[in-house]
């Protein structure tokens, strides 16, 4: 009898893996009968540039056993910490009964049942929950709480394609919403394509207009579908919301450029380059800095 049941991702961030090997080794030792040894019998490690995979098999009788499947992915901060990880233990051997417990970061805490006994498998669902919690579908609130998680931490993955995936989940549940529409846009974006970028960039302006952020990321999908007076306009109001912006006047300088509009585009290359974080000692701002290309435009106009 196949069955699934999941339970959601804010109570899988607080389950250890350990405790999700000694639940499918309390299950067969419960249902199967079976004891499983403490130390693995086989081993098998794969390590690449930030990825880490963990595989080993916990044998009990004969080739019956726990199958240990561990895979994530790091991200080097001042503290480094994992950024994607699923942990799974799948059972082997038992003939009419499998069950699989999966632990993972984007998709919560998994349990897949394939068990012959109908009562069987009621039982072990009622441990699961008794154990890990009771499993409930997500309110509305929880899973768009976590699509924009997502979005933030990693929508630029696949070239903003992930982005896009989440992003579009998270408008339809609230359309309005300014973070749902600006993740959004920043995603298509990414993707290069900066006309479905614009559409929810534009959108996100309407429902505050007062962010420059999002008014300067949609000054650079203007520009890069040639449209450059309403790029001029936007980034300039960008400019008016904060003083002394790098980012936003180097990008004012290169929009004005494009427009042969050398005079202007001059004094404003100057200006990022008062403004660039290597022209502060003290500057902790962590945006990339365009000093070089600002230089290197500059000596070419003059």
């Amino acid at each position: 009898m196949k069955q699934k049941v999941e339970i959601n991702t804010m109570i899988a961030r607080n389950v250890y893996t350990s405790e999700s090997l000694d639940f499918v080794k309390k299950v067969i030792e419960t249902f199967c009968h079976d004891s499983i040894p403490e130390k693995a019998s086989e081993i098998h490690r794969q390590n690449k540039a930030n990825h880490y995979t963990d595989e080993f098999r916990l044998y009990g009788t004969k080739e019956k056993g726990i199958k240990y499947h561990s895979y994530y992915k790091i991200t080097e901060t001042k503290q480094i910490k994992s950024n994607i990880y699923t942990h799974s233990n799948e059972t082997f051997g038992y003939i009419d009964f499998w069950i699989k417990f999966t632990i993972s970061s984007h998709n919560g805490l998994i349990l897949e049942i394939d068990v012959k006994d109908k009562q069987k498998t009621k039982e072990i669902i009622e441990l699961f929950e008794k154990k890990f919690g009771y499993s409930r579908e997500q309110t509305k609130e929880e899973v768009f709480d976590e699509i924009i998680h997502e979005l933030r931490t990693r929508g630029s993955e696949r070239n903003g394609q992930y982005g896009i995936e989440m992003g579009l989940t998270a408008i339809k549940i609230y359309p309005n919403d300014f973070w749902a529409q600006f993740y959004l846009g920043l995603s298509y974006a990414l993707n290069n394509r900066h006309k479905e970028a614009i559409t929810h960039l534009e959108t996100a302006t309407k429902i505050d207009s007062k962010s420059y952020d999002v008014l300067y990321n949609l000054a650079k999908s203007y520009f890069d579908v040639g449209q450059l007076e309403k790029a001029k306009k936007v980034i300039m109001k960008a400019k008016s919301l904060t003083e002394n912006n790098h980012v936003i006047i180097y990008h004012l300088a290169l929009i004005l450029d494009k427009m042969d509009d050398k005079e202007a585009a001059i004094k404003y290359y100057k200006k990022a380059l008062e403004t660039s974080p290597e022209k502060k000692i003290d500057d902790k701002r962590t945006s990339k800095s365009f000093l070089k290309e600002a230089q290197k435009r500059l000596k070419e106009l003059e």
